[in-house]
């Protein structure tokens, strides 16, 4: 029973994984976060999972502008 739900459930554990190294990756990247706090943002990442990684690229703020780019 257990392989049964495994062969089915990968594909999200998979999916998770990706889009949390993603999230902290552009996490660490970034010089401003809303709500001011890399920490608080590494927890709802880690912890929360899909939800939370997802809940990071929505909520992450305006991207930073670099004014070098002319």
């Amino acid at each position: 029973m257990f392989d049964e739900m495994l062969k089915y459930l990968w594909p999200f554990a998979v999916v998770q994984i990706i889009l949390q190294v993603t999230a902290l990756i552009s996490l660490s990247k970034r010089q401003k976060v809303r709500f001011d706090s890399k920490k608080v943002w590494v927890l709802i990442i880690i912890l929360g999972g899909l939800f939370g990684s997802v809940g990071y690229f929505v909520f992450r703020g305006e991207e930073d502008v670099d004014s070098s780019e002319d």
